[in-house]
């Protein structure tokens, strides 16, 4: 039951054809300008569509829908939404923009160095026009690959973004969509690709639409969000179809390079065929006809390795899972907080099998969960699993220590991004954490009938068990203020150095073989003494292009002889985060590790060392 298209949309003549999905509806017509003598019915096609085609139709027209000749509701699919959210919608033509000389077609999920970012947060502007200014920042920094979290309009001026009204239509709040577009275009230019983090397990129902909406939520399943869309019941299938021609749009008008699925574990389908997999299919479809690279990431709170198996397989078809299960035993090493979920990675073994098979829990019993969590399986890329120290749900914590930063200190947070950037794992970056940012990510909505804090962490956050007395209002607009970068913090003597930092790590990631290389099974990992971690990496060449990371996560300095677990030398150190050019304070490593004396490892540093001929 495929459409081309829903809401209204341009061809290349310049005809507009409108399309509603609304089986409960009699009759449908359309207002223009909000003139009552200015209204075209549409017709009511099979299977509860409404359509209609219209020629000499100017770009920014307003319209309405008006529903058996007595409710106007904006359009749910909707291209822009100029005035907000309980208005008329407006036409756009997506023909208009200039993608003249935007050939990038992708990039694969084993090359990608992600960052992930929010529109409003990311710049004091808060728009996309001046997130643009700061590409040239993340080129050289070595990130190929943004992230931003939900851009499509959302109820309110201020807020995550998590709450989308209008699925199609870029946030008013940011721009337009051509200032989108103009984004994305001069990210490509720079070898960026943009990810896209899109809601399909939940849709904020504003009262102007949900005359429209009887058949978008099932009767049997529930989310934490209220009712769960209707992926499986019936009238399925045009929901189904309404958010993969979603997918779709932001990948063909927007010329976005691949979406992260939120919170799948609560998109519910009994269907033969999953949703998830019907939309993976044919956004490789996609993929072929032009001949474009779209990554799908998913992100599931159970970590079930099926999204990320092949379709033959009976998997879903998707390149990459969100790994949260490395961050929390990460988080456990770094700070060792054991309120909530992390009590179940105090393990020292957590942290080990984390960073070789990329989960702490392959198929254990979690004390916290009381069930079985995860699976046990070594059969796909380290490079399909998605991992990071901080991302934009992490820093909501307690106060002011949302950051690593804060939490642990300088060291500890260098530390924590080591054992990130230097794993087989694809890497995520959280906005700022490369110079060492401080602020929060408070939650923040300025919306009238935005849920409570209470209610948001209690529903959506409540494995963190974060401290709410800590928290902001989420309506008060400090809690949108304080969460915005401070970029002078870049230029302090602290962020020069951690800026510094992470370039180095960035770039022997990028050069080196081995570190490269993101096959697990190519990476070995033992805990040697306690809270000393070693990882040996091997790259698939046979030239014994080793490298080996010693991580100290003790509060202490530590010394130990390496040789026994090492292939025959030399190693060369290559990055010491315990170095005064990265504002630490270790005692300088030799060039060239001893075989006769131990090595001296600050508190919470780590070093690198390759296994190259000693050049002389």
């Amino acid at each position: 039951m495929e459409k081309e298209h829903f809401g209204a949309r341009f061809d290349e003549n310049g005809n507009c054809m409108f399309r509603l999905f609304a089986p409960h509806v009699q009759t449908v017509g359309i207002n223009f300008n909000n003139d009552p003598d200015h209204i075209f019915m549409m017709n009511q096609t099979d299977y509860g569509f409404h359509e209609l085609t219209l020629k000499n139709l100017t770009s920014d027209t307003s319209y309405s829908f008006l529903l058996n000749a007595s409710k106007k509701i904006p359009d749910p699919a909707s291209l822009w939404q100029p005035e907000g959210i309980n208005t008329y919608s407006t036409v756009f033509d997506h023909h208009k923009f200039d993608w003249e000389g935007d050939n990038f077609s992708g990039l694969p999920i084993n090359e990608m160095i992600i960052y992930e970012a929010h529109v409003g947060t990311f710049t004091k502007e808060g728009t996309l026009r001046a997130l643009i200014s700061k590409l040239d920042y993340l080129s050289e920094l070595g990130i190929n690959t943004l992230e931003l979290l939900p851009v499509a309009q959302f109820a309110g001026h201020r807020g995550w973004g998590n709450k989308t009204v209008f699925p199609y239509a870029v946030h008013n709040g940011y721009g337009t969509p051509d200032e989108f577009k103009a984004l994305v275009k001069a990210s490509h230019d720079r070898g960026i690709a943009v990810i896209l983090v899109v809601e399909f397990c939940q849709h904020n129902i504003v009262k102007s639409l949900s005359s429209a909406f009887d058949s978008f939520f099932c009767d049997i399943h529930t989310t934490t969000h209220g009712k769960a869309i209707n992926f499986d019941e019936q009238y399925s299938f045009g929901v189904r179809e309404f958010y993969i021609q979603c997918a779709l749009s932001w990948l063909r008008d927007f010329h976005i390079d691949g979406l992260r699925i939120n919170n799948a574990e609560t998109i519910y389908d009994q269907s033969p065929i999953h949703f998830l997999e019907e939309l993976s299919t044919r956004i490789r479809s996609f993929e072929k006809e032009n001949n474009r690279k779209c990554v799908l990431i998913i992100n599931d709170h159970h970590n079930s390795t099926r999204s990320i198996q092949p379709n033959d397989k009976g998997g879903y078809g998707f390149d990459a899972l969100w790994d949260e299960d490395f961050h929390h035993a990460l988080h456990y090493r770094i700070t060792g907080d054991i309120n909530g979920v992390f009590r179940d990675y105090r393990y020292p073994e957590k942290m080990v099998s984390a960073m070789q098979y990329g989960f702490a829990y392959r198929g254990e019993f979690s004390d916290y969960r009381k069930r079985i969590h995860g699976c046990n399986t070594q059969e796909f890329s380290g490079s399909k699993l998605v991992i990071y120290s901080q991302n934009h749900e992490q820093t909501i914590c307690t106060g002011e220590e949302c950051r690593t930063i804060k939490k642990a200190g300088f060291e500890a947070a260098k530390l924590s991004a080591g054992a990130v950037l230097l794993s087989p794992y694809t890497p995520l970056l959280f906005m700022g954490e490369e110079y060492g940012e401080t602020a929060p990510f408070n939650y923040f909505s300025d919306y009238s009938t935005a849920p409570s804090l209470n209610e948001t962490l209690d529903k959506h956050y409540h494995e963190l068990k974060f401290s709410q007395e800590k928290q902001l209002d989420p309506s008060d607009e400090s809690a949108f203020t304080t969460s915005q970068l401070d970029w002078n913090k870049k230029d302090s003597e602290q962020g020069r150095a951690m800026l510094a930092f992470y370039k180095k790590m960035l770039l022997l990631r990028k050069e080196h073989p081995a570190l490269k290389e993101p096959c697990h099974n190519r990476c070995q990992v033992q805990e040697i003494k306690p809270g000393v971690i070693l990882m040996l990496r091997n790259p698939s060449t046979s030239d014994g292009r080793y490298a080996v990371v010693i991580f100290n996560f003790n509060k202490v300095a530590i010394t130990e002889k390496l040789e026994s677990y090492l292939p025959t030398g030399p190693w060369t150190l290559k990055l010491y985060s315990g170095a005064r050019a990265f504002g630490g304070y270790g005692v300088p490593l030799d060039k060239i590790l001893s075989t006769t004396t131990p090595l001296e490892l600050a508190a919470q540093s780590f070093a690198v060392y390759f296994h190259t001929p000693l050049n002389i």
